[in-house]
């Protein structure tokens, strides 16, 4: 056999490996873009925050969010200089659509000595996605009546906005874009908007 031929198709069966494994590797990135925060003199906005649909947290996101700090966490990853700033919790399973965001300091699913805070998790028209997407101001959700509602919401009717109060009285407002239950890292992401 002729050198020169054997390494054309030696090059080609390599050029065609190398294809095939770029083809997976984008197919199984993530379709949600990178982490990013943009504040205002008034509010803070955190776009592609992921929670997990796995309780027990053994893939990449985590069920906990900083508002404060602006990072995502796992409950194991919470210590003493972090817990009082986690502000947003979260609750769902890949199983069922059933899921609801809970205050960090939940008795079953919290942490001990974590700070509270409030969700409407079942919003009908309270606040709206296009209203979401045009906030620019904190002072927009300064007139949000707030209270606890202790419901849940189905992952299977997204988009959807949650509202929430934290500990120190900041309100805002959570936009779940979507659901990612098969493959790897079970997941919802949003979008989150609160008052600085």
């Amino acid at each position: 056999m002729n050198f020169k031929k054997y390494k054309m198709k030696i090059s080609k069966k390599i050029a065609l490996v190398l294809f095939i494994c770029a083809t997976i590797l984008t197919g199984c990135s993530s379709d949600d873009k990178d982490e990013t925060v943009v504040e205002t003199e008034t509010l803070k906005s955190f776009k592609n925050i992921t929670f997990s649909l796995d309780y027990s947290e053994g893939f990449d996101a985590g069920r906990f969010f900083s508002t404060a700090t602006g990072k995502s966490y796992k409950k194991n990853q919470i210590d003493a200089s972090v817990l009082s700033k986690v502000d947003i919790a979260f609750y769902g399973t890949a199983i069922n659509s059933f899921a609801y965001f809970l205050s960090p300091n939940d008795t079953e699913d919290g942490i001990a000595g974590a700070t509270n805070t409030d969700y409407v998790n079942y919003v009908t028209d309270e606040f709206t996605v296009e209203q979401f997407n045009n906030l620019k101001k904190g002072e927009d959700l300064t007139n949000l009546n707030i209270t606890d509602d202790g419901k849940s919401f189905s992952t299977d009717q997204l988009p959807r906005i949650i509202l929430f109060k934290n500990a120190a009285g900041k309100k805002g407002a959570i936009y779940v874009k979507s659901v990612h239950k098969v493959g790897y890292d079970p997941r919802i992401v949003v979008d989150i908007k609160v008052q600085k």
